[in-house]
């Protein structure tokens, strides 16, 4: 499955808006401890992130988050760190830190995120 496949995909499903953002990742850390492949999603103002198998299918969401609340916002996303290991996401949320790894080739998703977090 090509990457606008499955953003089609998600966009038919309801799961992200027609932006498109929505991408696999590795969760290096999640506030109930949770770790391993998930599907981040943009749905207007709002990240989404859901349980997913190895093969890219989405299972229940684990989190709701509110883009606009968000603080200490941190998106590696240079050339050698997509390079050597995917762009990394890091966020606050209601006081809980949130890290995602392992986000190859997702600049455009990753620019959705940081623009909705303003």
């Amino acid at each position: 499955m090509t990457k606008e496949s499955f953003a089609q995909k998600m966009i038919a499903s309801g799961v992200c808006d027609e932006r498109g953002a929505a991408f696999c990742a590795t969760a290096a850390g999640l506030p109930g401890g949770e770790f391993g492949p998930c599907l981040l999603a943009v749905r207007g103002h709002t990240l989404s992130v859901y349980d997913t198998d190895i093969k890219s299918r989405v299972g229940q969401r684990l989190y709701t988050i509110d883009l606009e609340d968000i603080s200490d916002l941190s998106v590696n996303d240079s050339f050698f760190s997509e390079l050597f290991r995917g762009y990394s996401l890091r966020f606050t949320y209601k006081g809980a830190v949130y890290t995602f790894k392992n986000c190859f080739a997702q600049k455009a998703a990753l620019a959705v995120i940081r623009a909705e977090a303003k």
